[in-house]
């Protein structure tokens, strides 16, 4: 089914009509009716995606917040769990070794002098070579 055409009288400005004559061609319109159905037809969905922000933008808020919050959680339970592991090997370790509070305070401020220089990218190889150093250095 094509929509019907119909006839209706419409008054506008002068200088409206003057930017109608002006731009119909322009945008390859055959007629200024057609011109002006654009011109509407374009207006409306203007509004109708105006009238959507209002609805849109709390539903995007509102999916990024609940996002957020589930990244939030998972890390929280990974960080979690690290820790866990963390104070396990933290206890076979002190278990296993002798080592003097004073020396282990030393370690401590070198391991976080060098976390910070190497801005957290301090794995066992790099302990490994750094207590060769120190070993070696006597």
């Amino acid at each position: 089914m094509t929509d019907e055409r119909i006839r209706n009288s419409i008054y506008y400005q002068k200088s409206t009509a003057e930017q109608v004559e002006l731009f119909y061609r322009k945008d390859n319109c055959k007629s200024r009716s057609e011109f002006i159905e654009k011109a509407i037809l374009y207006y409306i969905g203007y509004l109708k995606a105006e009238n959507n922000t209002d609805y849109l933008s709390p539903t995007i808020m509102s999916s990024m917040k609940a996002a957020s919050n589930e990244n939030t959680s998972r890390m929280s339970r990974m960080l979690f769990k690290l820790a866990v592991e963390v104070a396990l090997m933290n206890n076979l370790i002190a278990a296993m070794i002798h080592f003097e509070p004073e020396k282990y305070s030393a370690l401590k401020r070198e391991c976080e002098r060098e976390v910070r220089r190497t801005n957290g990218e301090f794995g066992m190889d790099e302990a490994l070579r750094w207590q060769r150093k120190v070993e070696d250095n006597g």
